[in-house]
């Protein structure tokens, strides 16, 4: 009699997990994986990436022509933009370590290089490389499910539209979250296959990935855990460790370069970059709202908050800092705070905990919502976090039987997520996770149109679960609706800033304008940020119109002992002058120059004050103190002091500072046509006539007053 065999266990049929139970074929799971050879396999691909890139050129050609700060970077995008013209100016190798991750500011100085530093070059680009992105988390759908939800899940990541936003800027994550989805494609497809080489590319992108935002080291356990769990059904277990450190070498060639560069010029371990501290303590101290990206007491905008947020630690310590030093003095606050405030620091954890998984989108540099609208974009109905969060965390309930397949992609989002809510939330940090959650979305999606086609009774657990996640997700809503009034204020000042440069004053005015009208009418603690430059660049423009009383309301407002202020007290007093309060103007004067004693502005505005109350004698002898040809000059100084001599009769002494005044640049018609009043005066005609073609030339074509003047001129009027 023969002996049967023993039946072999089919692999097929045994839970990922480890556990030998039978389990029914999931037509959801993977088919096979991408076919290079297969051209239906490309038309597919080709298919999610040209979708992508439709929807992205059409935003950048919107944005481009709507949005004024497309051309004019703010905060992080305005950082990456100077770093990259500086590289490309052959900038200095630095003293310091890097502050942040170099990769995607020398990678911006090569699109600069190409296209001669333009911005919408480089943004171009940017939108190509996100719909790139799309194409790779398809290609990884591949390697783990179905046809259909990889196709899912690539098209949610192409119509993704924060995805879109953000490429729209001069920020890392676009880079970023190309190398990162690039390294979990080759990790799956190394670990599927067992292939080193494979394996060492997936180390080697997320190495790349970790020199453009540092903040992914956190994943940097899951690899080998996601490696061993693979291996762990296999007979040849041991392989794991091997393949381990494939990873970790081919992972540290991109970092090692920028490690030793970082020691080398500041004698301190930096791995990439020294902001990780301060970043700390921005989301860990007592007056974090988890989300405002400022060090407590320094400046709002970039380069102010980063200059004081060291000269705090600099003042505290007793001594200079190192930029590595900077970032261990504020980990040790942040430190402190926690181990000091458990209470506080476990309820603000918990607050950014649900920052994090809510849906509203909060940004750190400009309004997401206001710039989406502003091109034009709200008429689009995309997906966002509000509909794939919820669909992701079904899928991951749903996928939990294949826990060791996946392992990878659990931790990355739970680690990574747990990384960032350590520090601040907002929307850049986050999204990072976005692709692969759009793997587990589109998995839960199309399991909930399988099982609602056929009727199955899964549907209705499907469904609790997906209503449960999204409660949690979209209540936070009202998130949107509370920093309504703040947001649109900023908006409008940063529309504003962007306007100015443009050099169209008018509209800039009306931007700051509406900004300080949103704040008055629905004051947020928010606002504080940014008001005084609100105030001031509203004061000063109010000012140049000539609508002094509206100017003096605001620049009282505007405080402060820097050049800022400086500016802002000239202005306010010449506007007091104007409206003859003598008074208030010499207060203001005398305030300019306690503050900054050797400036000529505060002297000038006395001697006006002086001149003002009749006393000319006192106003010249003042004036003569700073005004001197052979030196730079303040302009308006030279104007007092030529009204004030004419005021006493001196006409020749006049003559003599308007022909100063003539040359300098934007004073030339007020010089000249003070000349040609004050030559006329003395009878002198010619001269007069000679005075006004000087004037002319800087008047308006036909200027009637100009027509004017040269006939009563040459008619001996």
């Amino acid at each position: 009699m023969s002996k049967r065999k023993k039946a072999k266990p089919d692999p097929a049929r045994r839970d990922p997990a480890g556990s030998a139970r039978a389990t029914v074929h999931d037509p959801l799971d993977v088919d096979h994986p991408f076919n290079w050879r297969d051209r239906a396999d490309w038309t597919r691909l080709g298919m999610v990436v040209g979708v992508a890139l439709v929807l992205r050129i059409a935003y950048f050609f919107l944005n481009k022509a709507l949005n004024p700060t497309f051309y004019f970077p703010v905060m992080d995008s305005l950082y990456h933009h100077e770093w990259a013209l500086d590289i490309v100016a052959g900038g200095t190798p630095g003293t310091d370590a890097f502050f942040r991750g170099p990769l995607y500011p020398y990678f911006l100085a090569v699109l600069y290089k190409l296209s001669g530093s333009s911005i919408a070059f480089a943004v171009f680009v940017n939108h190509v490389i996100g719909a790139l992105t799309a194409g790779l988390v398809y290609l990884t759908a591949r390697e783990l499910f179905s046809r259909t939800v990889s196709m899912i899940a690539g098209l949610t990541v192409a119509l993704y539209w924060v995805l879109v936003y953000m490429e729209g800027d001069l920020l890392i994550e676009t880079l970023f979250i190309f190398l990162n989805s690039l390294s979990l494609l080759l990790l799956t497809m190394g670990i599927k296959r067992r292939k080193l080489r494979i394996l060492a590319a997936g180390g080697i992108a997320l190495g790349l990935a970790t020199i453009a935002r540092p903040s992914v080291l956190v994943f940097f356990p899951a690899v080998p855990l996601a490696i061993w769990l693979s291996a762990r059904n296999r007979p040849a277990k041991s392989g794991w460790i091997k393949q381990s450190i494939v990873v970790a070498v081919a992972c540290a060639l991109p970092i090692m370069p920028v490690m030793i560069r970082n020691y080398m010029v500041a004698r301190a371990v930096v791995p990439v970059g020294a902001s990780g501290g301060v970043n700390f303590y921005i989301g860990n101290n007592p007056s974090s709202d988890g989300s405002t990206a400022i060090v407590p007491g320094a400046r709002a905008d970039f380069w102010g908050g980063f200059e004081d947020a060291i000269a705090i630690a600099e003042k505290d310590v007793g001594k200079k800092l190192k930029l590595a030093e900077v970032s261990d003095y504020y980990f040790k606050r942040g430190s402190d705070y926690i181990a000091q405030h458990p209470n506080e620091a476990t309820a603000l954890m918990a607050k950014k905990f649900r920052m994090f998984w809510g849906a509203g989108e909060r940004a750190n540099e400009k309004y997401i919502y206001f710039f989406w609208h502003l091109a034009k974009m709200k008429y689009f109905p995309l997906p966002g976090f509000w509909l794939v969060a919820p669909l992701a965390i079904l899928g991951g309930v749903l996928l939990w039987r294949r826990r060791a397949d996946l392992a990878m992609f659990y931790w990355f989002v739970i680690l990574y997520s747990l990384g960032v809510i350590a520090f601040f939330v907002n929307a850049r940090f986050r999204l990072p996770i976005v692709p692969v959650l759009c793997l587990f979305a589109a998995y839960g999606g199309v399991y909930l149109w399988r099982a609602f086609r056929k009727k199955e009774f899964g549907m209705v657990k499907a469904l609790l679960v997906l209503a449960a996640a999204a409660a949690l997700v979209n209540s936070d809503y009202l998130y949107r609706k509370q920093m309504r009034a703040y947001s649109e204020a900023f908006s409008n000042y940063t529309l504003g800033e962007a306007y100015l440069k443009m050099g169209s004053k008018g509209t800039a005015l009306s931007h700051f304008t509406r900004a300080d009208e949103i704040n008055r009418q629905s004051p947020t603690s928010g606002y504080r940020l940014i008001q005084r430059n609100v105030d001031y660049n509203l004061g000063s423009l109010l000012w140049e119109e000539g609508l002094c009383s509206r100017a003096i309301e605001v620049l009282e407002r505007v405080g402060g002992n820097d050049e800022l202020s400086l500016h802002a007290l000239d202005c306010l007093g010449d506007c007091y002058l104007k409206r003859n309060d003598v008074g208030n103007a010499a207060r203001v004067f005398q305030r300019l120059a306690t503050i900054s004693p050797q400036d000529q502005r505060g002297i000038a505005g006395l001697a006006r004050c002086a001149a003002a109350t009749g006393d000319y004698a006192k106003a010249e002898t003042m004036l003569n103190q700073i005004v001197d040809p052979r030196h730079a000059v303040y302009p308006p100084a030279y104007v007092a002091l030529a009204e004030v001599q004419r005021a006493q009769g001196k006409i020749d002494e006049a003559i003599v500072s308007y022909s100063h005044i003539a040359r300098f640049i934007g004073y030339e018609r007020q010089g000249y046509m003070a000349l040609v009043e004050l030559y006329r005066e003395k009878g002198d005609n010619a001269s007069a006539l000679k005075a006004l073609d000087q004037a002319a030339l800087f008047s308006p074509p036909n200027d009637p007053a100009i027509r004017e003047l040269a006939g009563a001129l040459r008619s001996g009027r």
